[in-house]
């Protein structure tokens, strides 16, 4: 098959992608063949590797964009320059909550977090990622950040210890929420528990 014309070929990249993470997140990332994403796009197999060499490069594709690969977003984050702008570091903290609460809800973070919960352990065995590295890199991210704004704040909070106090109860909120939803989930209610997280951790981290 010919290769895409250059104004198809963004497109077809996206449905490649899209349809990868379809998969992926229903049949695991093993059960998934070349043949059968190339049948979910509606091209042939030998069109895909004109796009991606192999499977395991879709899903490292697939990582760099979503689940802890969005964590790359904050590294452009000018954390003084924001705290100024919002008038406070606890307003900070409640954007960065509610960004989290949407950003997990939309449905391609759904999947991606699906696939890493139940094939984690057997994508590390199998050597195409190894998802312990992926949330360490996300956490130093945001260690990063907080690390920020307890120097702005003259807290005497450590910046790890903070990162793990700040993201765990939001990890758990998330399972309760999305992950182990029976229906749609209830934003509201979601929203509602981070902002009295960050409440409860604002308090402790002042008086510290």
């Amino acid at each position: 098959m010919a290769r895409p014309p250059k104004t198809d070929a963004k497109d077809t990249h996206r449905l490649i992608l899209d349809a990868a993470l379809d998969l992926f997140s229903q049949g695991g990332y093993a059960g998934a063949s070349m043949r059968q994403l190339a049948r979910a796009v509606g091209v042939r197999e030998s069109a895909l590797y004109h796009h991606f060499e192999s499977k395991e490069a879709i899903l490292r594709a697939l990582l760099d964009e979503l689940g802890p690969g969005q964590s790359r977003q904050l590294d452009a984050i000018d954390v003084p320059a924001v705290v100024k702008q919002l008038k406070g570091g606890k307003a900070f903290l409640k954007l960065i909550g509610r960004t989290l609460v949407e950003l997990w809800a939309t449905p391609k973070e759904q999947k991606i977090a699906r696939l890493m919960m139940g094939e984690g352990p057997r994508l590390a065995a199998l050597g195409v990622i190894d998802p312990r590295q992926e949330i360490s890199l996300a956490r130093s991210r945001m260690q990063r950040v907080l690390g920020e704004l307890i120097r702005l704040e003259k807290s005497p909070v450590d910046a790890a210890d903070a990162t793990t106090a700040f993201m765990g109860p939001l990890i758990m909120l998330r399972a309760l929420h999305l992950v182990m939803a029976s229906g749609p989930p209830d934003l509201g209610a979601f929203r509602r528990d981070v902002d009295r997280h960050v409440d409860f951790f604002w308090r402790a981290m002042s008086k510290t």
